[in-house]
């Protein structure tokens, strides 16, 4: 045998249990998967793996090179028994990295909800999904989705650490966007449209709306910025708004590059400002009510939507003034371009220093 080794230029490798070989998948059946590893006898991948590993390992074809451990040095065949597990999992992390940078999204496997998010198992890898990371759907049912299978995008990727994020909102949203994308050009600007209000921020709120385009019907979501719900200025919009509020929206902006639609209330109502000459005359005392107190002055809210201004240097010393007070002012002047009425307190008395 010494010889005829010697003359193929074969050498047998030791093996020992614990050893990382490299070696040639020689056959590959749902039975067994054989490697070799340069010893007495071919490898053999334990029963185990070949369960719990599947399809990854019928991946594998005859003339693979993979890296694997040795579990038994010799089994009672004169087999050392290995694992693929190590290769299949520097593979796996090696591919999520790559889907990272492509942003292409995998198949995840939904385990269980832990506080934050939810725990996913990626081929034997776990992961998270932070609570931020999840469509409308999912979050409302979230103890109910063990087990379920969802494209998610990979958000990081840190072997060392063990860490493996995922975005599901990612995709749900990505596809929403593309479907959205489609359906804009059936919108026209300037036009008016019935929709549902889905969710109310502290910058505006979200409508869903209903839209017909090749006999087929679509719903596409757009924003009312909180600068679009009425004249006045809005500063909380569950004042105005509340979600399953069917209103009328004009749509102001179409973006068919990121799908973008933006929607307005306020510019479905009559703009106070074209009359306001007609409301209010210069010289004349007007009253109204503290909006704002800033810097450089008192903003005055006279009627919904208009506001005038009482610079500094016309307030009268020593008087504070709060968010909410009703004050007497005389107005002067007013430039509807501008959209700017100036204000001035009224006094029964001039206090020195006024200008």
């Amino acid at each position: 045998m010494e010889e005829l080794l010697s003359m193929t230029g074969y050498t047998l490798k030791g093996i020992k249990k614990g050893d990382v070989v490299e070696g040639k998948i020689t056959r590959v059946t749902p039975k067994d998967i054989t490697i070799d590893v340069g010893g007495k006898t071919e490898g053999v991948v334990i029963d185990r793996e070949l369960e719990n590993y599947k399809d990854a390992l019928m991946a594998l074809k005859p003339g693979d090179t993979v890296i694997a451990q040795v579990i038994v040095a010799e089994n009672d065949r004169g087999q050392a028994v290995l694992s693929l597990r190590r290769s299949i999992f520097e593979k796996r992390w090696t591919d999520l990295a790559a889907k990272q940078k492509s942003g292409e999204p995998v198949e995840i496997i939904l385990k269980e909800p832990v506080r934050g998010g939810i725990l996913v198992d990626y081929g034997g890898l776990r992961g998270y999904i932070p609570q931020s990371q999840l469509d409308g759907g999912l979050s409302k049912q979230i103890d109910k989705i063990s087990g379920r299978r969802v494209l998610a995008k990979v958000v990081e990727v840190d072997h060392e650490s063990n860490r493996l994020v995922f975005s599901q909102r990612a995709v749900a949203e990505g596809e929403a966007l593309a479907k959205q994308k489609e359906v804009l050009d059936a919108l026209t600007v300037g036009e008016s449209i019935q929709a549902v209000i889905t969710g109310v921020v502290p910058f505006g709120a979200f409508a869903k709306l209903k839209v017909t385009k090749g006999e087929v019907e679509h719903e596409i979501e757009g924003l009312i910025h909180i600068s679009e719900i009425a004249w006045e200025k809005v500063e909380d919009p569950n004042q105005y708004l509340k979600v399953g509020d069917s209103v009328k929206v004009k749509i102001i902006g179409l973006d068919a590059m990121t799908g973008k639609l933006t929607l307005s209330l306020k510019q479905l109502l009559p703009d106070p400002w074209e009359h306001v000459l007609d409301m209010f005359e210069k010289d004349s005392v007007v009253t109204g009510t503290v909006s704002r107190v800033s810097p450089y002055g008192i903003f005055v809210t006279l009627s919904p939507g208009i506001e005038g201004l009482i610079h500094v240097s016309k307030v009268t010393p020593g008087e504070e003034q709060k968010v909410g007070n009703e004050i007497q002012c005389t107005v002067e002047d007013i430039q509807p371009d501008k959209r700017k009425i100036s204000l001035s307190m009224t006094l029964t008395e001039k206090p020195i220093g006024y200008r």
